[in-house]
């Protein structure tokens, strides 16, 4: 069940040549039939890993090194009307397989 969406501004500055950018991702919070709580990251309607991870860090657009983000902004989406629906079907042992990946929330 989605519990939660969001649109977080993640903010990226390269150690290399100190280019800074930020990236919007669409996020959902959902929590399985086991209980445990997952987010799923997609940018521009592509799954995503999470940009707080070593494999979701954006590439810089300057030099292309690729760094972790950190939360700039954060706005909530309201709901759809009509209950909480299920997002793709990634599990959490196979991150990557579905529409969005899936990371575990801490």
């Amino acid at each position: 069940m989605i519990t939660e969406l969001a649109v977080e501004r993640v903010e990226f500055t390269c150690g290399q040549c100190w280019h800074h950018w930020t990236v919007d991702y669409d996020v959902q919070h959902y929590r399985d039939d086991d209980g445990a709580d997952w987010e799923l990251f997609s940018h521009d309607g592509i799954g995503a890993a999470s940009p707080y991870t070593a494999d979701g860090g954006a590439p810089c657009p300057g030099c292309g090194r690729h760094w972790v983000g950190h939360l700039a902004a954060r706005r909530l989406v309201p709901p759809a009307p009509g209950g909480a629906a299920t997002p793709g079907t990634g599990s959490p042992t196979s991150p990557g397989t579905a529409p969005s990946a899936t990371t575990p929330r801490c």
